[in-house]
């Protein structure tokens, strides 16, 4: 049904276009015919973007409009035509255009929108004829009689994002006058395209552009190709297969970034940079990084309203080392950048061949490319309708991975282009995750060393390196998998429950008994899991194990996820793990768990007044409770250091089956402890609740959330547990209290 809504090729007979004039192509547009050369209408050099409309909109007005806009640029009525092998802009004096309208309205509400984004989709994989102008065309899918979406391609050899924004804003203002039964008065251009192309060239021949072209030459000696490393071999011819995926970043995070940036006299670009160059440097390991991104070159004011190609690549090459903190790789980011814009002139295309790539018909030149910009228009309005840009298809790859960050309405949009026949979604959605997280890690603790690469054998227990590398697949020993179910049987969502370091899952069984019997209950440890046949080496890989053993467990349905202590941290990441599979957690709950590193980023009078008031509390426990429960608390707090387990082991006698239980338990939490605090976790927005013993002494941390703050949604509610020390949060009153918040919380969800 929905397909009758297809457009299908309209058959007419073409009218010859009188050329008025003929120019040189600029260096971009010598470039993007070269790559059309190679392969003839590649859909990766089409510029797609999406106006919805919201209010009346005439379709005849519509085109009028449109055609007043090729009326007033050149470029837009410009093909491409090859003299002597090289190709030149041929420009005519006029150039029909034809808006296509698709009327949607028909199709139940509920389907318009998939239908327009099949349509968007469609044609924004369709290729151009460089031969044949305009290389601009739109569409028009009426959605309704207030509702619109206005679908807009053009050639990169005749446009670029600027000049898109300025047909908007041509748009905008030639429907008005139109709407009100005028002639469109769009001001006339002092220069045209080809004006600019013509002197670019003069520039290049004349040898003005000398001290770009040294700059560029030392640059790039001796540069490596960086890529991260990809999921399947690289074809021996690349193609455009590409695919996207995006992610909102939080405002706090993009706040904190650009106060960072503010006060290192840095752009907001030069510390995402920075950002970026983190995260490839964890995936790589490279410390000579090579990327790219592109910059808008009007350098005059003249050119600022010219619709065309002007946007210019620039490489950027930073060195990078794991002695410095976050804030020398911003500054670096920033003088590398810097540098850059100050030697722009120079085409990319003459660029290209000092880079390794040049020749290699399987690679692009660079292969990671990085892009920030705001949005090019933001909410357009003349008498009759509202225009505002959308999110948009990708017509192809360029490049193997193109991180965008746009700034819209809502906020900081990170979007990931990555190209198919190398990446699976898997790799571009945690790429994306990982950027965020590690942004997060890195503005709280911006003079800390960079987090280091990780190896692909890494030992789990190895304290100097960062997981970044995606989990892959993991495959679990059945036989180290400890399933207790508390309470089996009931009609809420099952509760897993996570006690990675305890060899006592009964830990839990107060917690479950308040409950009730409505509560399916299932207490969880992986005492040995295996990825690929080596132990976990990230937070992410030990959680893909557990998420594994839930979905044995219960394939089906939602889950609610518990925490204690650091397995808190591992339920976290189960959580978002399992909610970015679409399956859906109704409820996390963290236990007397803290932030990966949250402690240790705290001054340290202020650490060492939590340990005074928590001898105090010692002390208090001996006057009250006497020296056996005093000792008794001492020596597990003792035993939590090495040293202290060694000393023991050399002065006391004890079966050798009690020494293994107790070498596999502070095993185990070693490891565990080394893998929490080299994770960054991401934000989570599901639906949270926190509980802190009160045996954390009033008043401290600063953050009664014990460091969460700002990686959940504002408001998540944290509870104070009573209980004697940590595992005290399970007794009789602490485990009522968290199973009454429990049942509130989730029955409120219910109702």
């Amino acid at each position: 049904m929905a397909n009758q809504f297809s457009r299908d090729p309209e058959i007419h007979i073409r009218e010859p276009d009188r050329i008025v004039m003929t120019a040189r192509c600029s260096s971009a547009q010598e470039r993007y015919w070269q790559l059309d050369s190679r392969d003839p209408g590649t859909p990766a050099l089409n510029i797609v973007v999406k106006w919805r409309i919201r209010g009346h909109l005439d379709a005849a007005l519509a085109q009028d409009a449109f055609q007043a806009i090729l009326d007033r640029h050149e470029s837009l009525r410009t093909a491409i035509q090859v003299m002597d092998g090289r190709p030149v802009q041929a420009i005519a004096e006029h150039v029909s255009f034809k808006l296509v309208e698709i009327d949607l309205s028909g199709l139940p509400e509920a389907d318009r929108t998939t239908e327009a984004d099949r349509i968007a989709q469609v044609e924004a994989r369709t290729g151009f004829d460089l031969s044949e102008a305009p290389l601009l065309r739109a569409t028009l899918l009426r959605k309704s009689r207030a509702e619109a979406v206005i679908l807009v391609i053009a050639h990169h050899i005749v446009s670029d994002g600027w000049s898109m924004g300025i047909i908007a804003k041509d748009f905008v203002s030639a429907y008005q006058a139109l709407g009100r039964g005028r002639k469109p008065a769009l001001p006339d251009l002092t220069l045209q395209y080809s004006d600019f192309a013509e002197g670019s060239h003069e520039g290049i021949a004349g040898g003005g552009l000398a001290r770009e072209e040294a700059y560029w030459a030392h640059k790039l000696v001796n540069a490596l190709v960086v890529e991260v490393p990809p999921d399947h071999p690289r074809p021996a011819t690349r193609s455009t297969n590409g695919a996207s995926l995006s992610r909102l970043l939080p405002r706090p995070l993009t706040a904190k970034l650009a106060e960072l940036a503010r006060n290192e006299g840095a752009t907001f670009f030069a510390a995402a940079y920075a950002v970026l160059l983190a995260l490839l440097h964890q995936r790589t390991g490279a410390s000579d990084i090579v990327l790219s991104t592109q910059m808008a070159a009007r350098d005059e004011v003249e050119l600022e309203a010219i619709v065309g190609p002007f946007v210019n690549t620039l490489v950027l090459r930073t060195q990078l080392s794991d002695e410095q903190g976050f804030l020398d790789l911003c500054r670096a980011a920033r003088d590398t950048f810097e540098e850059a814009v100050d030697h722009h002139q120079w085409p990319f295309d003459k660029i290209v061949p000092m880079l390794p790539t040049n020749g290699d018909a399987s690679r692009s030149p660079i292969s990671v490319n990085f892009i920030v910009q705001r949005a090019f228009i933001g909410v357009l309005a003349n008498d009759s309708f509202q225009l505002s840009g959308i999110p948009s298809p990708l017509p192809g790859a360029l490049y193997d991975l193109n991180f965008i960050l746009v700034e819209r309405e809502e906020g900081w949009r990170l979007t990931c282009e990555y190209h198919r026949d190398l990446y699976d979604e898997a790799t571009a959605s945690e790429l994306v995750a990982r950027y965020e997280s590690l942004a997060e890690a890195l503005v709280a603790s911006p003079t800390e060393r960079l987090p280091r690469p990780i190896p692909t054998s890494l030992p789990i227990a190895s304290p100097l390196w960062l997981s970044a590398g995606p989990a892959p697949p993991p495959v679990v020993d059945a036989t180290a998998l400890h399933r207790t179910w508390l309470q089996q049987t009931g009609t809420q969502p099952t509760l897993f429950a996570l006690n990675h370091t305890a060899h006592n899952l009964r830990l839990y069984r107060p917690l479950s008994h308040e409950l009730g019997p409505d509560q399916p209950f299932v207490a969880l440890q992986l005492l040995d899991p295996l990825v690929d046949g080596a132990a976990p080496a990230s937070i992410e890989q030990l959680a893909a194990a557990y998420c594994d053993a839930i979905i044995a467990t219960r394939a089906e349905g939602r889950y609610r996820i518990a925490g204690f202590c650091r397995s808190g941290v591992i339920a976290c990441e189960v959580a978002r793990q399992l909610a970015a599979t679409g399956r859906e957690v109704d409820l996390l709950v963290l236990i007397d768990c803290w932030a990966p590193g949250y402690f240790l980023r705290q001054p340290y009078h202020a650490r060492q007044l939590f340990k005074l008031r928590r001898a105090g509390r010692f002390a208090r426990r001996f006057w009250h409770a006497g020296a056996r429960s005093f000792v008794t608390r001492m020596s597990f707090w003792l035993q939590s250091t090495a040293a202290a387990r060694r000393a023991k082991r050399l002065l006391f006698w004890r079966a050798a089956d009690e020494v293994a239980d107790e070498t596999q338990f502070w095993r185990t939490t070693d490891e565990l402890e080394t893998l929490v605090q080299r994770y960054a976790p991401p934000s989570y927005h599901g639906r949270i609740l926190l509980f802190r013993s009160e045996a954390i002494p009033d008043g401290w941390p600063p953050d009664p959330a014990l460091g969460w703050t700002g990686r959940f949604a504002a408001g998540t509610p944290c509870f104070a547990i009573p209980g004697e020390g940590h595992e005290g949060a399970f007794s009789q009153a602490g485990s009522r209290i968290m199973a009454e918040r429990i049942i509130e919380t989730t029955r409120h969800r219910a109702g």
